[in-house]
């Protein structure tokens, strides 16, 4: 619609009416939507395949669930059959287990006295065993009381011994007490008498180190105005080497970074006159390939007319052939001349000749335009290099050089007055770093032979600080002296009280060391002696305990006796014959009825399955059934959009040419005219009763009969109110340019109509004109 209704391209305004039926189908079908239909029927063969496809599927699937459900009857009668064995098997089950139930209780109660009369022996065996031990626990304790009986007889003999072997032990707990403390007393005024001694020799080295310190202070006297010097150097030496080296290094740096972009800047400048002269040169060839390329797209639209020219004479040559139609006048039987072969083929020869002349000149303007190598290239490429080198000169960085050389200039003449005393002359070389680096290596010697002094001088005062500290810690050696001295004639005194105290241990310990067997002779035989009550105590329990053991044992033979009489071994084991046989036959009929539920539920699950396909088939066949709908239907909506594009197409084929009417006889200021537009889309018109082919019309007309169809066009298919007219006076002369713009004001309709023109003819008749102007390659947009 935008293509051949809204912004038509230049120079095809009219070309397409001009074309062959087939040329004119290929555009307009497009814009009128008959391609539509022919896409929808072509798009509807997938659908209609797609569907047919399902179909064969869908009665693929129909096909295996008959298949597979076609043994349904039969499962059900073999569901019924093992129904009806399992109902037989667990009524015979259920009998056996009641005989089996009364056989067991019968032989449980006869296992049952079995149990109970081998209980009653192992209880019998039981009280063997308790009878036994307690005998012998009779006969133990009897003889423990005879041991008790001796062992309390030998502690009263032996009492009196040990009651003063505890007092004499007594005594010498507190003995060894008095003695402890006076061996404390004597290792203090060991370890007095030893501190003494020390602070004696603590008092002698005080008074070396005074002599010491004072030999240390004469000789930091000495080396003080050494090291003050050395000092002086240091700092000069980092003097220099911070403010005047570094500095130097980088105004010398930044000099040089200078010239180089001073180097840059005029290189750029020189690049940049070149490039000026450059396109100056090219200018000419520019306008020459403007004229070249104007020319090229005049010859190429004239090719395209001249072969649409030559294709509608061919085609009316076979027409006029056959129905011997008058080639001047459209629609009229010539009955003079019976044969027009020769004129078309000179009026096609005429055409051809004219074509190849128009070709050849194609070809030489070509050749040309190749020849200048794209001057309008050339030139944007010169610009667009023009720009940057404009732009790198005009940055900051370039503008400010001279500025940043003043400044470094400045610089360089504060350090060489600053610095006069080494330097006379600093222009910012390179070889004045190596001057300086030689004085720092001057200085540098220097300090290096007055460096021992200092190190001697901080090595006086660390020894002066630590004597000093050590003297300071000796100060009160005097006084703890005299403490001592005192505290040692006090311990001295209390040692007096200790004398004879070894002789009075020893005697009681000869005399403790006689008693110890007697007290230990007592210690062994008293916890005996003390046993005996509880001796004679155990010896009562055990006799108590032996007699009822007894009267047990009497009252569990009797019942042994008893349970005896009412048991019968071999009627025992005939009843677990019998329940051992009854019981494989239960389990081999539980085993059946096994495998038959086994075999019900199998079947159950095949028969369910089965259904589950049945209600599966019934719900495919009824989906095929909807598909065959469906695909009738679909081949239906197909032949009918086959059939209706073209019928529609007329339909609005009509209302376009009625609307064109309209437009036309607006634009032409003629109401007496008629617009026809066939189904091979060619333009016709009737005026005065009189046919017109689109081919006889003046340029003028065939420009207000195409914008005619174009903008009925865009009424009848679109809701578009806006319209493109691109170089709308292409071929026409003067007067024909001022009637059509006089025409374009009789349009109506349309909220806004823009021209894209050069010609000046239209600009008095609009309501807004803009100018597009190119400068430098660069187009700008001017009210």
């Amino acid at each position: 619609i935008f293509e051949n209704a809204v912004g038509v391209p230049q120079g095809s305004f009219t070309t397409a009416f001009a074309q062959t039926p087939a040329v004119r189908r290929s555009i307009f079908d497009g814009v009128l939507g008959v391609d539509e239909y022919k896409k929808a029927y072509q798009n509807l063969l997938p659908v209609l395949n797609s569907l047919k496809d399902g179909i064969t599927e869908l009665e693929k699937e129909v096909l295996v669930l008959r298949t597979e459900t076609q043994e349904y009857e039969e499962l059900k009668w073999e569901k019924s059959e093992l129904e009806r064995d399992i109902t037989s098997l667990l009524k015979e089950i259920q009998e056996i287990k009641s005989r089996i139930e009364l056989l067991g209780a019968e032989r449980d109660e006869l296992a049952r006295r079995e149990e109970k009369i081998q209980q009653i022996e192992k209880e019998l065996h039981k009280l063997k065993v308790l009878i036994e031990t307690t005998e012998k626990d009779l006969k133990r304790v009897k003889n423990d009381l005879e041991e008790a009986e001796s062992a309390e007889n030998i502690v009263n003999e032996l009492a009196d011994k040990k009651k003063e072997y505890e007092e004499n032990e007594q005594k010498l707990k507190d003995l060894y007490a008095r003695r402890e403390e006076r061996n404390r007393c004597e290792k203090k005024a060991l370890s007095l008498k030893n501190n003494i001694a020390i602070l004696k020799e603590r008092e002698k080295k005080c008074e070396e180190l005074e002599k010491e310190i004072l030999g240390l202070k004469r000789e930091k006297e000495d080396l003080q105005p050494v090291v003050k010097e050395y000092k002086a150097l240091q700092r000069e030496t980092k003097s220099i080497q911070e403010e005047l080296t570094e500095p130097l290094r980088e105004l010398i740096f930044e000099k040089q970074s200078l010239e180089e972009v001073e180097k840059l800047v005029n290189e750029l400048n020189n690049r940049l006159n070149k490039l000026k002269k450059e396109k100056n040169q090219l200018l000419p060839q520019l306008d020459r390939q403007n004229y070249l390329n104007k020319e090229i797209e005049e010859k190429i639209r004239l090719i395209g007319v001249i072969h649409s020219e030559v294709t509608e004479l061919e085609r009316r040559s076979e027409q006029t052939c056959e129905e011997n139609l008058c080639p001047i006048l459209h629609g009229i039987r010539c009955e003079a001349v019976t044969d027009f072969n020769t004129y078309f083929t000179e009026e096609i020869s005429k055409r051809e000749e004219k074509l190849k002349i128009v070709q050849k000149k194609l070809s030489e303007l070509q050749r040309e335009l190749e020849s200048l190598k794209d001057p309008a290239g050339q030139i944007s490429e010169r610009e667009t290099l023009i720009k940057e080198i404009e732009k790198q000169l005009k940055s900051d960085r370039l503008r400010s050089i001279p500025e940043k050389n003043n400044e470094n200039k400045t610089k360089i003449y504060k350090l060489r007055e600053k610095f006069k005393k080494y330097t006379t002359e600093l222009t910012g070389n390179k070889n004045e770093l190596k001057k300086i680096e030689e004085i720092l290596i001057k200085l540098n010697k220097q300090i290096e032979t007055l460096e021992d002094a200092k190190i001697r001088l901080y090595t006086i005062e660390k020894l002066t600080h630590t004597k000093r500290e050590e003297l300071e810690k000796l100060k009160e050696t005097k006084e703890e002296k005299r403490r001592a001295e005192e505290e040692l004639e006090k311990e001295k005194k209390k040692l007096s009280k200790y004398a004879g105290l070894n002789e009075t241990i020893r005697i009681i310990e000869n005399r403790t060391e006689k008693l110890r067997d007697a007290h230990n002779t007592y210690l062994q035989n008293s916890p005996i002696a003390a046993r005996k009550p509880e001796l004679i105590s155990v010896q009562k329990k055990n006799q108590i305990k032996l007699e009822e053991e007894e009267t047990k044992t009497k009252k569990l033979k009797e019942e042994r006796q008893k349970e005896e009489t009412h048991f019968n071994k071999t009627k025992l084991h005939e009843l677990g014959s019998r329940l051992e046989t009854l019981g494989k036959r239960l389990s081999a009929r539980e085993s059946t009825q096994v495998e038959k539920e086994k075999q019900f539920k199998t079947t159950e699950k095949k028969l369910e399955k089965t259904k589950t396909k049945l209600k599966e088939l019934e719900k495919i066949e009824k989906q095929l059934k909807q598909e065959e709908k469906l695909h009738t239907y679909t081949t239906y909506i197909r032949d009918l959009l086959n059939n209706s594009g073209q019928l529609i197409i007329h339909q609005l084929i009509d209302q376009i040419a009625t609307e064109a009417t309209n437009t036309y006889c607006e634009i032409m200021q003629n109401y007496t005219t008629e617009l026809h537009w066939n189904e091979d889309y060619e333009i016709t018109l009737t005026e005065n009763g009189q046919e017109h082919s689109y081919t006889q019309l003046s340029g003028g007309e065939q420009m207000s009969a195409a914008l005619a169809i174009r903008l009925a066009i865009l009424k009848t298919t679109s809701q578009i109110d806006i319209i493109f007219l691109d170089e709308p006076t292409t071929n026409l002369d003067t007067q024909r340019r001022e009637n059509l713009a006089r025409q374009l004001q009789n349009i109506h309709n349309f909220k806004q109509l823009i021209i894209i023109t050069h010609d000046n003819t239209l600009s008095e008749q609009t309501n807004h004109t803009i100018h597009i102007t190119k400068t430098n390659s660069e187009s700008r947009a001017t009210p």
